[in-house]
């Protein structure tokens, strides 16, 4: 695992600590898996795993 997907699973790691996704927390991570203008399929991955949660409702959306 690269620098960067190491950072983006921290900071989903953190974001779930609550068993809340807030909307800026979905934007900060969405923003730093694009800020190298490269999307790994690693990223990717833990960005679905992420969704799934939510859709899943294990996780909730706060505004």
């Amino acid at each position: 695992m690269d620098a960067n997907t190491n950072k983006i699973k921290n900071m989903i790691e953190r974001a779930l600590a609550d068993g809340r996704l807030s909307r800026q927390e979905d934007e900060d991570i969405k923003a730093a898996i694009g800020a190298d203008n490269k999307v790994t399929e690693e990223e990717m991955k833990l960005y679905r795993e992420l969704q799934q949660l939510v859709f899943q409702g294990d996780i909730l959306i706060d505004d």
